[in-house]
């Protein structure tokens, strides 16, 4: 039986000094989640570390699963990052406060009703209440949508900072998923024009040819948008004229939610 001679406690941290190798990786993450995709040589320049130190870093961070590699673009996070994140109390008290509503907004549209946040260029649903329709979304996906393609994603986008939107975009596939998906960046800001000046996004077939979705943003105490409620369904049933009808109780529960959250009644 192997035995720790240390004889410091484990609770003495007055001399306890940070390994070095932990405090790299953790600053290489960091900045690969505000500059995703990067090149090591990116990384290297601008923390100020060696191409081996980095090379050695990424290749540990890819074995444990945080970190990916684009051949062509560079490292980017894993969605591992994302799940480990989403236990924070925020994300937590995010879930507690929306659950009940979106319940409430549920048996209003009987429709699936989604709590969705940000993840790089992905929205990624992290709650949901079910349809009781017959026919209705798979309910054993783990839903994930391009930035671009989807109507939580107009709100990002439309409320994020300008710069950053540019980047994001710039750099990002705009995959033409349907024959309605938005790829132009001119149409894509003309589109978010709308969407900031009506406070809630619409798609229209634009994921996919068979799924319509309204969403509405949620903003916390600092007036910065943290997540999106949404309704979606089929479309040949959740047509546009259906989601309309059901638009002042979408707005008004992403109302709820953001109140709760600290933000001030505007």
């Amino acid at each position: 039986m192997l035995q720790h001679t240390n004889s410091g406690s484990y609770s003495n941290t007055s001399a306890y000094k940070p390994t070095t190798t932990v405090l790299k990786a953790f600053h290489v993450l960091e900045f690969i989640s505000t500059n995703q995709p990067v090149k090591p040589a990116e990384i290297a320049a601008r923390l100020g570390l060696t191409r081996t130190n980095v090379h050695r870093l990424l290749t540990t961070l890819m074995d444990v699963g945080y970190v990916t590699r684009d051949e062509k673009r560079g490292y980017r996070l894993t969605f591992k990052v994302f799940k480990l994140g989403s236990r924070v109390p925020l994300s937590q008290d995010l879930r507690e406060i929306a659950k009940p509503l979106m319940v409430s907004l549920g048996r209003v549209v009987n429709e699936n009703v989604y709590l969705t946040v940000l993840y790089g260029h992905m929205v990624i649903a992290i709650e949901e209440v079910k349809s009781n329709n017959p026919l209705s979304l798979n309910p054993d996906v783990t839903y994930s949508y391009p930035i671009h393609t989807c109507a939580s994603g107009k709100n990002f986008l439309a409320w994020m900072d300008p710069e950053d939107r540019t980047r994001l975009l710039q750099d990002f596939d705009l995959e033409q998923r349907t024959p309605w998906t938005i790829t132009s960046i001119q149409e894509i800001n003309a589109e978010l024009t709308r969407t900031r000046e009506q406070g809630y996004a619409t798609e229209i077939m634009e994921f996919s040819d068979d799924l319509n979705s309204y969403s509405a943003p949620i903003f916390d105490y600092r007036g910065k948008i943290v997540a999106n409620i949404s309704v979606s369904g089929p479309a040949q049933r959740a047509n546009r004229e259906k989601l309309e009808g059901h638009l002042d109780k979408l707005l008004e529960t992403a109302r709820s939610i953001s109140l709760q959250l600290g933000r001030k009644n505007t």
